[in-house]
């Protein structure tokens, strides 16, 4: 089994590097743009893989930057198969990586809690 997750993950980290190189060099459109691929999931068949996004802009911008990423799947697949030169080249979905702007919300929240409570020490200590 650990040979299967070896090549899934070497495939994954290959998928990354040449996807956000065909992304910033050889795609034009102009509504892929402030576009970070933050994670690939690959199946462990090797055909079916997921890649997350995370895009700068409000939620209109997002829809625009996936629509055009959607696009393009079947250029960037193409890239994908003459850039990796493998057997089979999986299918490829974009999907906006939820968990950064779920990361943000939970350190905006930490950082509130911890300036409130800065702010009642600090009137503790005025008394």
């Amino acid at each position: 089994m650990l040979p299967s997750f070896k090549k899934t993950e070497q495939l994954e980290k290959s998928l990354k590097k040449v996807i956000n190189n065909i992304i910033y060099r050889k795609i034009n459109d102009p509504r892929i743009n402030f576009t970070t691929i933050t994670r690939i999931q690959v199946s462990s068949d090797l055909k079916h893989a997921n890649i997350y996004v995370s895009i700068y802009g409000d939620e209109d911008h997002n829809k625009k930057c996936l629509k055009g990423l959607k696009s393009a799947t079947k250029f960037i697949r193409g890239e994908i198969g003459r850039q990796l030169k493998i057997r089979f080249v999986p299918e490829i979905k974009f999907k906006i990586d939820e968990s950064m702007e779920y990361q943000y919300k939970l350190l905006k929240i930490a950082s509130e809690i911890h300036q409130e409570q800065s702010n009642k020490k600090k009137g503790e200590n005025d008394k």
